[in-house]
C-alpha cells in the first residue's frame, strides 16, 4: 500500500499535503470553472443540507454496483468508473474536493476510488461539512444535476493500493508489514459481529479505531506529529508497509 498522508516524514507536516483542502481555499475557489465539490455523503444529508454549488457523489463506496451498499469488492471496471464521473461534470482536469458530514469517512473512499483510476487531483476537505457549517459559512438545500461531459476511459485500476486474500500470509510474516485494524473496539475482540459470520481480527494486526485520529468538535486531523506519535506506538513508522482494514 501506498504511502498516505498520515505517514509524515518529519515532525511538522504531511507526506501528501495536497491531499487536504482547507475551508479558507474551498471558500475562495468554489466557483472556478475546473473545481467540482463532491457530497459523498447519503442522499438524504445532501438533500437535507449541503455546501452551495456541490453534487451528490452517487454512491458512498463506489462498490461494483454504485446503488447496493451490501457488495463486498470496490469498483474495478474502468468504463463504469468513467461513465459515472462523467455524469458529475468531471474531466481529467478538474480538481475534485470532496467531503461529507461523516468524519471524511466516505470523501476517502471516494478519493481512494479516484486514485485507483489515476485521477490525483482529488482533495478531501478538512473537517468536512462540519468544520464548514461550524464556520457560519453558507449552506444550501439546491439539488444541483451537473452537466454530462465524456470521461476518457482509463486503463486498468492502480492495484497497488490493495491487499488481496492471497498476500495476507506472506505480509503477516514480513516484519517490515503492519496490519491496521481501524474498526471499533468491539469489531476488533470479535464482541460486534455487524452481521458477519465470524467476529475478531487478523492475527497479528496492530488495533487503532479511525476515530481516535480526529479532534472533536469539528473531527479535523490531529496534529501531524501527535498522529505519528501515534502511528510509531503501533509499530508503524514511514518506511512501513501498512494494510488497513
Amino acid at each position: 500500500m501506498r504511502r498516505g498522508l498520515m505517514m509524515t516524514s518529519n515532525a511538522d507536516g504531511w507526506a501528501r499535503p495536497e491531499l487536504i483542502c482547507e475551508t479558507d481555499w474551498l471558500a475562495e475557489h468554489i466557483d472556478d470553472d475546473d473545481v467540482v465539490v463532491l457530497d459523498c455523503d447519503l442522499l438524504d444529508a445532501y438533500l437535507r443540507l449541503h455546501i452551495p454549488g456541490a453534487v451528490w457523489s452517487l454512491s458512498r463506496y463506489w462498490k461494483t454496483d454504485p446503488r447496493d451498499d451490501s457488495q463486498i469488492y470496490g469498483m474495478s471496471d474502468p468504463a463504469q468508473w468513467a461513465q459515472l464521473v462523467g455524469r458529475l461534470g468531471i474531466t481529467p482536469d478538474t480538481t475534485v474536493v470532496g467531503y461529507d458530514g461523516s468524519g471524511s469517512l466516505y470523501a476517502a473512499r471516494t478519493w481512494w476510488t479516484f486514485d485507483r483510476f489515476g485521477h490525483s487531483n482529488f482533495k478531501i476537505l478538512h473537517g468536512g461539512l462540519d468544520k464548514w457549517y461550524a464556520e457560519g459559512r453558507p449552506l444550501s438545500r439546491q439539488n444541483l444535476r451537473p452537466r454530462a461531459v465524456e470521461y476518457p476511459v482509463p486503463s486498468a485500476p492502480h492495484d497497488d493500493s490493495i491487499c488481496r486474500l492471497d498476500d495476507i500470509p506472506g505480509a503477516i510474516e514480513n516484519d517490515n508489514h503492519v496490519f491496521w485494524d481501524v474498526r471499533s473496539d468491539g469489531e476488533w475482540t470479535g464482541a460486534n459481529k455487524r452481521g458477519t459470520q465470524r467476529g475478531g481480527h487478523i492475527p497479528g494486526a496492530v488495533h487503532l479505531e479511525w476515530l481516535e485520529t480526529l479532534e472533536e468538535p469539528v473531527r479535523t486531523l490531529k496534529p501531524a506529529a501527535e498522529l505519528r506519535q501515534m502511528l510509531a506506538d503501533l509499530g508503524i513508522t514511514p518506511e512501513t508497509t501498512v494494510t488497513t482494514y
